[in-house]
């Protein structure tokens, strides 16, 4: 086995899931900043993004769907709000709050048949948001 660490660009940024595009960039969510990050392994570059879905978001479960389109859970506010980032425009484009309140929702799965998302949260539930 090799393994290979590779350094983030904000020394304090904690990386909680990632996930895969289809152009092989692995993107992660950073929990301390707050941000989407983007890692291109063919050119070794990472970015932070510049942009935040809330104030205290702290972003634990993540996911990529059919679309490209980057799901996020917000877990710092409360509710915890399930959150949509386009990689091709930068932008946030949907913000949804969980109905128990998701405690902090810390897994999430992407079912490509449904164009769906399924979490666990902290409230004992699961849930599976229907995607736009």
């Amino acid at each position: 086995m090799r393994l290979r660490e590779i350094k983030l660009p904000r020394p304090e940024a904690r990386p909680r899931r990632i996930g895969l595009t289809s152009d092989d960039a692995v993107w992660y969510v950073d929990y301390a900043g707050g941000d989407p990050g983007r890692y291109d392994p063919v050119s070794r570059t990472s970015a932070n993004g510049a942009c935040r879905a809330a104030g205290d978001s702290a972003p634990y479960a993540m996911a990529v769907d059919g679309n490209d389109h980057v799901w996020l859970v917000e877990t710092g506010v409360s509710p915890n709000r399930l959150v949509g980032f386009d990689p091709e425009t930068e932008r946030f484009f949907s913000a949804t709050e969980i109905p128990s309140g998701g405690g902090t929702v810390r897994h999430m799965h992407y079912h490509a048949g449904e164009h769906a998302l399924w979490f666990g949260t902290d409230t004992n539930t699961i849930g599976r948001a229907k995607l736009p």
